[in-house]
């Protein structure tokens, strides 16, 4: 059974639906790509794990001096629910969260640049305001074409620095309050806490002369709040099908794992249930292959290496050899393949970035429009061309292993030095 471009573009289309972390769309998901797992005739499961999540049933922002307006928000997910009646402020625009700007912060609600990253909610938390806010999109949004983007208060948040009362708006709304010099704010959230059930999609085809060396290839196909996330990563996912049909019919002298997992846009919750759940197993695991992002009519492809700088040479010979256009660096990559290199397993990410203004990301233009099957095709192509040449190595073309540099990325990427610090500290 040779790949098929039609057959994954029919599958990415059927599947262009929200299917956020922990809803009954990501399960519909994992269960329709169970099925097409399984029609390979191969051994293949649904793993569950818990994520923690939320709902917001209510969040409302009005500025109530010098002026009274009521602007749109989105409160976080998990954030804390305001008092009832809500809760009255004055608001700070604290820009860079210098020391000048958190000394201005106590007890009132702090509006920030950008997302909110770990480190800055922690100074927030220390400076003990009243409420965070964000601001997303840009100044130039048209409303009827685009949408208050819904975030969510993350473990790597709650868990060592606590809950707090947050809440997002437009980007044009957040120029506003600041041009017409807004000095105090109303606000009301409404907000539930709650565990819900995410599941990775589990396939394996056992090897034919080097069983006990696995390969395991890797897709996240879950969403974000208002997109189809075709491009990211359905588009990863009905490749790597594709893979897993190529093998099913050629049989592979290395064992091969397939996973499909979900709740990777929540922190990479999916594949970091999978490597604790196989933690034992993780031994004899030599490489991850991981594809997100795909599809670009407009873009270009490119392969990033977790591990040694003689696995991206390696990997760079070997397009060059074939003609392909695939560049390759060595870094981290912001996926799935993270909990694998954090475990001693190098990987390699493929992924086809789309074109400046040719492909979208984490919001509504993520649609069908901009994909196409020719692109797919020849993306599986390429990647499949580098699967089958180290599935079937005579010897792995290089060690597993994972250099210091990478090392030190992946930490940081997980936050274990803040955590280290913290127990220094403790000691």
């Amino acid at each position: 059974m040779d790949v098929s471009a039609r057959r994954a573009f029919n599958l990415l289309k059927e599947m262009a639906y929200v299917r956020v972390s922990g809803t009954e769309e990501e399960k519909k998901a994992a269960e329709r790509l169970l099925a097409e797992a399984k029609k390979c005739g191969i051994k293949a499961q649904i793993e569950p794990f818990t994520v923690k999540t939320g709902k917001v049933n209510k969040a409302r922002l009005v500025v109530t001096a010098p002026y009274v307006k009521e602007y749109e928000v989105t409160g976080y997910e998990r954030s804390l629910s305001t008092p009832e009646g809500g809760l009255d402020a004055e608001f700070y625009y604290a820009e860079n969260l210098l020391p000048v700007h958190l000394q201005n912060c106590k007890g009132k609600i702090v509006m920030i640049n950008g997302r909110l990253r770990r480190a800055d909610y922690e100074k927030l938390q220390k400076a003990q305001v009243a409420a965070i806010l964000t601001f997303s999109g840009t100044t130039l949004d048209r409303n009827s074409e685009t949408d208050c983007d819904i975030r969510k208060l993350r473990e790597v948040m709650t868990d060592p620095f606590g809950f707090a009362v947050a809440l997002n708006m437009r980007a044009a709304d957040a120029a506003e309050i600041v041009r017409r010099g807004a000095k105090t704010m109303h606000i009301e959230v409404d907000s539930e806490c709650f565990d819900a059930q995410s599941q990775n999609v589990c396939a394996v085809i056992e090897g034919s002369k080097y069983p006990d060396e696995i390969i395991s290839f890797g897709a996240h196909y879950d969403s974000v709040h208002f997109s189809t996330g075709v491009y990211d990563n359905m588009s990863g996912s009905v490749i790597i099908m594709e893979l897993l049909r190529y093998f099913a019919a050629h049989q592979p002298e290395r064992t091969l794992k397939f996973n499909w997992y979900g709740s990777e846009e929540q922190g990479l919750l999916g594949s970091k249930a999978w490597t604790q759940a196989h933690e034992e197993e993780l031994e004899n695991h030599v490489l991850m292959i991981n594809v997100d992002v795909a599809g670009a009519i407009l873009g270009k492809d490119s392969a990033v290496v977790t591990g040694e700088q003689a696995l991206a040479d390696y990997t760079a010979g070997l397009y060059r050899q074939a003609g392909m256009d695939v560049a390759v660096k060595q870094d981290i990559y912001s996926s799935d393949s993270i909990p694998f290199a954090d475990n001693g397993v190098p990987g390699i990410n493929f992924m086809r970035f789309g074109a400046p203004g040719a492909a979208f990301i984490h919001d509504r233009r993520d649609i069908i429009e901009f994909i196409s099957g020719d692109s797919l095709a020849a993306s599986t192509e390429k990647y499949l061309y580098f699967a089958e040449k180290v599935v079937n190595a005579v010897v792995m073309p290089t060690k597993k292993s994972i250099p210091q540099e990478i090392v030190e990325k992946v930490d940081e990427y997980l936050f274990k030095k803040d955590e280290e610090k913290k127990d220094e500290k403790k000691g």
